[in-house]
């Protein structure tokens, strides 16, 4: 049989094989994002907090009320779909908000190549060294409370994994790590401002 016959058949059925597995995979569960399960009151370090149940990442126990940290899925709306953001919620001792640190840090950490201005916000690139290799900064420059993100380079423009971060306060004492990919960017207005709606109900027993 002709090799290349033989090679192009293989590779006929290598596709057949994956379309099969994935014609055979579950329907993902469309999330309602606006949908706020049973809250449970938590203690995270010296905070109390509300945190609504279908969030949870971080399994405990029915009598488990005191935790070191806790991860989430929090659900928002981006343009057509929904996307679950990780969010690490951490003593507010242990880390530092993104907008504290935009003036505190990253401003001096700016390298000479140009800014970028996109989708409203004030991109920069960070220099090389002390852990900051291939980031950037993303942040609004007219809000005295901005959003503030900083991204690692993606291993490929069209990987769409969690390689920005940015940290809020969610109490004095309790902060939220919030990790989303960097498309997320142009939407950046909606995503901010659902984000704070979604933490500031974990400050509310109801």
């Amino acid at each position: 049989m002709n090799s290349l016959f033989l090679m192009a058949l293989l590779s006929i059925v290598g596709l057949g094989i994956i379309y099969g597995f994935e014609a055979l995979k579950p329907e993902k569960i469309q999330v309602d994002p606006e949908f706020v399960g049973k809250k449970r009151q938590i203690t995270l370090g010296f905070g109390e907090i509300y945190v609504p149940e279908n969030w949870m990442v971080t399994e405990l126990d029915d009598a488990q009320h005191a935790v070191e940290g806790l991860q989430l899925l929090i659900p928002v709306q981006l343009d057509s779909e929904v996307a679950e953001i990780n969010v690490d919620l951490v003593q507010a001792s242990r880390t530092t908000p993104s907008a504290f640190l935009l003036d505190a840090l990253y401003i001096h950490r700016f390298s000479s190549d140009p800014a970028k201005y996109q989708y409203g916000l004030v991109g920069r690139q960070l220099k090389d060294g002390d852990g900051y290799k291939d980031e950037s900064v993303w942040y609004d420059p007219l809000r005295p409370q901005p959003f503030v993100a900083k991204c690692v380079k993606p291993l490929a423009d069209e990987i769409e994994a969690p390689n920005c971060l940015e940290t809020k306060l969610v109490t004095k004492r309790v902060a939220a790590v919030i990790k989303f990919p960097e498309q997320v960017l142009p939407q950046w207005k909606a995503f901010d401002a659902q984000m704070r709606a979604k933490l500031n109900i974990m400050t509310k027993a109801d």
